[in-house]
């Protein structure tokens, strides 16, 4: 019902605005009509703030100790690539009890998180020859096949909101200009969403992916779409964040259901040990291959940045 009223709040709010829009046409004025410029952006703006609720504020983990989080040799599996972590004790501490590979601190009301993409584990795009041979596997999983691109250093930077804030109608598109990585996992790879890049098809891409289902672009960016096997396993474990602040979770929930996820966001509303007080959750879609990807085509809340 919440979100029903939200919804008509913004659809009234845009009909006034098209309305006002259509009477100046009429009436023959123009963009050097002030008063009617001032008035048509005071209602966009209401508009747009209809569609925005409160930030939350983002609750830590109960008992987390104090501290920054400093690690120079993590792996994820034997042989992996080794990676440094570098977390600021003012992050928040569902972040720097789960993340690797990542340089994080706080910017006023953002958490900045830095990270160089390369995956802390073997893969076939690690070339070979090539300066990470060392971490090359030549397997694919049964059906695949390499594409020819090959991992490369990235200098990637998030900038996401601390606090979320939920939209309830004009959602942020995962697919907006300037932007493919949506989103950072616990092993500091990229996330992308559930499209594949033009002319290609996520389910021909599919196929190309390394045992952990990611696999690099044109540029050498390794990224994931779907679940992300060397993180979870059809389980309710921490994937990662996404742009807007909101966590990314695994198929299950921590009860071990299957939770009902809203159609046009891919989330719930969720209480989880991480965030005992509420927040929205995004998860892995409950399917296998393409059909568990990562997010859909819009973000629950107010995005931030990536460059």
């Amino acid at each position: 019902m919440i979100l029903r009223e939200h919804v008509m709040t913004c659809v009234i709010l845009f009909v006034g605005v098209l309305s006002l829009t259509l009477h100046c046409s009429l009436l023959g004025l123009d963009s050097e009509d002030d008063d009617d410029d001032t008035t048509t952006l005071a209602l966009l703006f209401a508009a747009s703030s209809a569609c925005t609720g409160t930030a939350a504020t983002t609750n830590q983990f109960t008992g987390c100790a104090a501290g920054a989080v400093n690690e120079v040799s993590y792996t994820a599996e034997g042989g992996g690539k080794p990676c440094v972590t570098s977390i600021a004790a003012d992050v928040p501490c569902w972040i720097r009890q789960n993340f690797h590979c990542i340089t994080a601190t706080v910017s006023g009301s953002n958490i900045v998180i830095q990270t160089n993409n390369f995956p802390p584990y073997r893969s076939p795009y690690y070339a070979n020859p090539g300066p990470y041979s060392a971490y090359h596997e030549a397997a694919f999983p049964a059906g695949h096949a390499a594409n020819p691109n090959s991992i490369a250093s990235q200098n990637i930077t998030f900038t996401i909101p601390s606090s979320p804030t939920p939209r309830t109608c004009s959602y942020d598109s995962t697919a907006g200009a300037g932007i493919d990585a949506l989103g950072v996992n616990v092993h500091g790879v990229v996330m992308f969403n559930n499209q594949a890049a033009p002319g290609d098809s996520l389910e021909t891409e599919y196929l190309t992916m390394d045992d952990s289902e990611g696999h690099p672009e044109s540029t050498g960016k390794y990224h994931v779409h779907t679940e992300p096997a060397k993180i979870t396993n059809d389980d309710s474990v921490l994937v990662g964040i996404m742009l807007d602040g909101y966590p990314l979770y695994g198929k299950r929930a921590e009860d071990n259901s299957y939770p009902t996820l809203d159609a046009t966001t891919h989330t719930r509303s969720c209480t989880t040990t991480l965030f005992p007080n509420g927040t929205y959750c995004y998860h892995v879609g409950n399917g296998t291959g393409t059909a568990g990807y990562l997010i859909g085509s819009y973000f629950k809340g107010v995005r931030g940045t990536v460059n």
